[in-house]
C-alpha cells in the first residue's frame, strides 16, 4: 500500500492498521513532514505539534518502505527517524512545457488577465510575472509585494525606461483576502505606479500556458520543514520559465538537477 505523507493523522494510522491485517507491505511517499505544517499555525512549541511529531516518527517504523521528493528528506529520516529512504525527485507533468511565439501570442491575446495587455506583452514593454500559491501561511506574499512597490518607485523616480510589470498571482486559499485588501490600498495610494497585479484562478490546459507565456516566475514557497520541494517551481521549469525563489532552504540546491534557470533570495531584492 502506498500513502502519500502529509496528510499524517489519522492517514498514516489507518494505513498502518489495513497493511497489517491485509499482510500487505507500507510505503509511505513522503513529501514534507505533518507536524511542521501544523507549526505554522500553533507555533512549534505548541503541545500538539509535539505529539504529532512523534507520532509521524512512531508511524514510520510500520512501513517497509519509504520515498522522499529531496535528498535532504531522506537524510532528516536516516538521522532522525532510523528509517532509510529512497529519494525520487518530482518532474513536471507533460502539460508544462515551453511554448511557441505563436501560441504565446494567441493565449496573451484571449486570456482575460492579460488580453488589455497583450500588445505590450509581446513588444516587450511589458514583462509578465507569473506567483503561483495557495494563499498559505508558508508563502509570504508581503516580500512580493513589497518588492513590487519598490519597482515602482524605481521605475518612477530614477529609471523611467524599466518595462510596465503585470503580476499575475494564481491559486486559492484562505490568506488571500488579506492581500487583495493590501493590493487595493497599495492602488489607492498610487504605490503601484508601474505595476499591475491580478489575481486568477485558471484551468489546469491555461495555467501552464501561462507559465510558458511569462517572462519570470516568483515562488514564495519558505518550507514548514527546510526540505521539501515546491511542485510549482517544478512546473515552471517544465515550462521553461526562469524562477526566483526564496532560499532559505536546504533543498533548493537540488532543482539544478532539473533546471539551471533558477536565483535564490534572502531579501526583498527581488526585482
Amino acid at each position: 500500500m502506498l500513502v502519500q505523507n502529509p496528510p499524517s493523522i489519522p492517514t498514516l494510522l489507518i494505513a498502518s492498521v489495513i497493511s497489517f491485517l491485509r499482510n500487505t507491505d507500507l510505503v509511505i511517499d513522503w513529501h514534507n513532514f505533518g507536524y511542521s505544517i501544523l507549526a505554522l499555525k500553533l507555533g512549534a512549541s505548541h503541545p500538539l505539534v509535539t505529539i504529532s511529531a512523534w507520532y509521524e516518527k512512531l508511524f514510520a517504523q510500520f512501513a517497509a518502505y519509504h520515498i522522499t521528493v529531496t535528498y535532504a528528506m531522506a537524510r532528516v529520516l536516516n538521522q532522525e527517524y532510523r528509517v532509510a529512504a529512497k529519494t525520487l525527485h518530482d518532474r513536471p507533468a507533460a502539460i508544462f512545457r515551453p511554448i511557441t511565439p505563436l501560441e504565446r501570442s494567441s493565449f496573451l491575446s484571449r486570456l482575460p488577465e492579460t488580453k488589455d495587455l497583450a500588445q505590450t506583452l509581446q513588444s516587450g514593454s511589458t514583462k509578465l510575472i507569473v506567483s503561483p500559491t495557495s494563499w498559505t501561511p508558508d508563502e509570504d506574499f508581503a516580500l512580493l509585494l513589497s518588492a513590487l512597490e519598490s519597482y515602482s518607485k524605481k521605475s518612477t523616480l530614477t529609471k523611467p525606461s524599466l518595462p510596465h510589470i503585470l503580476a499575475i498571482i494564481t491559486g486559492k486559499g484562505p490568506q488571500q483576502p488579506h492581500y487583495l485588501s493590501l493590493i487595493s490600498k497599495l492602488n489607492a495610494e498610487s504605490r503601484l505606479s508601474n505595476v499591475t497585479i491580478r489575481t486568477a484562478w485558471l484551468t489546469p490546459e491555461d495555467y501552464a500556458l501561462l507559465l510558458g507565456a511569462a517572462d519570470l516566475g516568483v515562488s514564495l514557497h519558505t518550507s514548514s520543514s527546510g526540505v521539501d520541494l515546491p511542485m510549482k517551481v517544478v512546473d515552471m521549469f517544465g515550462a521553461g520559465l526562469p524562477v526566483v525563489g526564496w532560499g532559505k532552504f536546504e533543498a533548493w540546491p537540488e532543482l539544478f538537477s532539473i533546471s539551471s534557470f533558477f536565483v535564490s533570495m534572502d531579501t526583498t531584492e527581488l526585482i
